[in-house]
């Protein structure tokens, strides 16, 4: 039976491949959104244009708010490789 309905199912092959690839895109761009050094690294950039007249208050202000929020959620998400950075950096290395 197993040969039997692989046959049927075989043109759905590329259906499911297709799916597989989205589904993995769709996991890393939210891996990424959410990555703590990320939101970090943004922050900093969103500090130094304000501070160099790039970007004015009411942006920053709305900018800074959406990254901390992020931030926030990444640290409720518990992501295991931002907590051993944590630990890294709590324990002084």
């Amino acid at each position: 039976m197993g040969l039997f309905t692989t046959l049927i199912t075989l043109p759905l092959a590329p259906v499911r491949g297709t799916a597989w690839v989205a589904q993995q895109v769709a996991e890393e761009a939210e891996r990424q959104l959410y990555d703590e050094s990320n939101i970090r690294r943004d922050l900093l950039q969103l500090e130094l244009d304000h501070e160099a007249g790039l970007i004015e208050d009411e942006d920053y202000v709305q900018r800074s708010d959406e990254l901390l929020e992020r931030l926030a959620q990444s640290r409720k998400r518990g992501d295991p490789d931002d907590a051993a950075m944590l630990s890294s950096e709590e324990q002084g290395g």
